[in-house]
């Protein structure tokens, strides 16, 4: 390929001049485009499908394992895999196009308590006194901290009074890190590739938190005096700049367990002068911050007992309590509860089919009323335990054939939730791969939880409490995951969705001294079990997989 041609998005309507080298993905995000890519760019999802009109590189293996010969012929292809051979226009679908929506993960208290508090006034009127350090001056009035929540997925944050402890305002947003794959394996090998894409990936995590900063406080940062931050073990090190090589590769020892303080500056946040930014302290590779922020918080609210907290995400993390003592695992999940990898899987956001009901009919409930564009988390789990109520599914997770919304595409089969014949809109489906996902999915959720169990001498119905915390878990219909061996089937009442609890308990860190010194003395004391380590863990995990 020689020369230089125009290149069309649309509906943004941008153009540029390209000569064919690398991707459109690559040259939409070059304009600043948002567009999904949940595998990495490997190419073994369709999260970022296109239509193009005109000259194009031919399919890949990938793109024609993806889409039919008819799709193909349309012009459907994959972002990640084509490339322009000439003057060509690019229409992004809306499901594709990243939509800076999500639900879920707000907090949603009103109100922190602090029992120490992190500042208090100097003499030195806008100054405030942290330890002995000097912050401000805040100006257009008192100190307000910024508690951020990074999610794999979303990124929360909310503002806090921290004098008073209020909670003033609170927003989501899509983590800016997704372009770069949907779960943290796939962003750790693009930071290993070198510095500059590892600086890449800390860029995108503090454009995130700058963009929320912005959106809480109207652009008046100097009000933000404190900032703290919770995630995962791979989210806080690519945050911080901390060394991931080590993440990577058996046996996951992070670089940095202990809490961390920077200064917001220092990373290009600009608030009030000498605002110190903390990241709680890590647990293991894959226990961090976060599990701690949310056991701060439902730790506070539990009566003692027996129970066990499941924050399910494309990481999923377990912690089970007996008598005070704690006990964690992580679970490799996968993103397919939050809608990731899958054929027509995208995040909860308008069009996203959020649930299924199969009698005679099919009935379809959609995020916004809009039409079915995907299907988001909450869309999968009722997808399949409808699936299986109406014995399409059987307990392998096979589809039957004979419903007329069944069809078979080569040798796999697929569940039609929408096809309007139309080439320029790709049907919505859920395949037999998808199924298959889903599987996975809860089979290492609920190995973790059995493992755990069996390490304590309990068994599922010993517990006095489950605890269902994430945004994923909020939206959760305990029925449905009873239904599919998601949960153990325990009495509903003892089983209790407490919502982003890792967002509770950060807005308690940003405020609270004392909070502070609890989540590091939790992270010394909790009792970490390594799932591949386990001898049983293989057995329990094909015996999950069924449905």
């Amino acid at each position: 390929m020689t020369g230089a041609f125009t290149v069309e998005f649309q509906p943004s309507g941008m153009k540029t001049t390209d000569s064919g080298r690398g991707s459109l993905l690559h040259l939409a995000r070059s304009l600043g485009l948002s567009l999904e890519s949940t595998c990495g760019g490997l190419g073994n999802c369709r999260s970022c499908a296109v239509r193009i009109v005109g000259a194009i590189s031919p399919p890949t293996a990938q793109e024609s394992a993806g889409f039919t010969p008819e799709e193909i012929a349309s012009g459907w292809r994959c972002a990640c895999q084509t490339k322009a051979a000439g003057a060509c226009t690019v229409y992004i679908p809306a499901k594709s196009a990243g939509v800076q929506f999500s639900a879920g993960k707000e907090a949603e208290e009103g109100f922190v308590p602090i029992a120490e508090p992190i500042f208090t006034p100097d003499p030195q009127a806008g100054y405030w006194r942290r330890g002995e350090r000097l912050v401000g001056p805040v100006t257009n009035g008192g100190p307000i901290g910024l508690a951020v929540d990074l999610g794999t997925t979303n990124v929360a944050a909310a503002l806090v009074d921290l004098g008073t402890g209020h909670l003033l305002d609170s927003k989501t947003i899509t983590n800016p890190q997704v372009v770069f794959g949907a779960d943290v394996i796939s962003r750790l090998g693009h930071a290993l590739q070198g510095e500059a894409q590892m600086r890449e990936m800390q860029l995108a995590a503090v454009e995130g938190i700058r963009e929320l900063a912005n959106g809480l406080t109207g652009g008046n940062l100097s009000r933000i005096a404190e900032v703290a931050v919770v995630g995962n073990t791979v989210m806080q090190h690519l945050l911080l700049g901390q060394p991931v090589e080590s993440l990577s590769r058996a046996p996951y020892n992070p670089a940095v367990l202990e809490a961390t303080e920077i200064i917001t500056a220092d990373l290009g946040l600009c608030f009030a002068p000498d605002t110190l930014l903390y990241c709680a302290p890590n647990v293991a590779g894959f226990i961090g911050g976060d599990h701690l922020s949310a056991l701060l918080d439902v730790a506070a609210k539990t009566p003692k007992g027996k129970w066990a907290m499941l924050d399910i995400g494309t990481n999923t993390e377990i912690a089970l309590c007996v008598d005070g003592k704690i006990s964690s695992v992580s679970c490799a999940s996968g993103p397919a509860f939050e809608g990731g990898k899958l054929t027509c899987g995208m995040r909860a956001s308008p069009g996203a089919i959020d649930r299924v009901v199969i009698n005679d009919t099919v009935e379809i409930s959609t995020i916004g009323g809009h039409s079915p564009t995907g299907i988001c988390g909450s869309g999968v789990l009722s997808l399949v335990a409808s699936l299986k109520r109406a014995g399409i599914l059987d307990s392998r997770g096979r589809m039957k054939l004979g419903h007329r919304l069944i069809r078979e595409r080569g040798s796999s089969r697929e569940f039609v939730l929408r096809d309007d014949g139309v080439p320029a809109i790709l049907p919505v489906v859920f395949t037999q791969g998808d199924v298959r996902a889903v599987q996975l999915a809860k089979a290492a959720i609920r190995a973790g939880l059995d493992i755990l169990l069996s390490n304590a001498g309990l068994d599922a119905s010993d517990l006095d409490r489950v605890l269902v915390a994430g945004a994923f878990g909020r939206f959760v219909n305990i029925e449905d995951a009873f239904l599919i061996g998601l949960l153990p089937n325990l009495p509903p009442e003892r089983v209790v969705q407490v919502g982003n609890s890792a967002g509770a308990g950060v807005c308690r860190l940003v405020a609270c001294a004392g909070a502070r010194r609890e989540v590091a003395a939790m992270a010394r004391q909790i009792r970490y079990l390594e799932l591949a380590l386990e001898p049983t863990f293989q057995k329990t995990f094909v015996a999950r997989s069924f449905l």
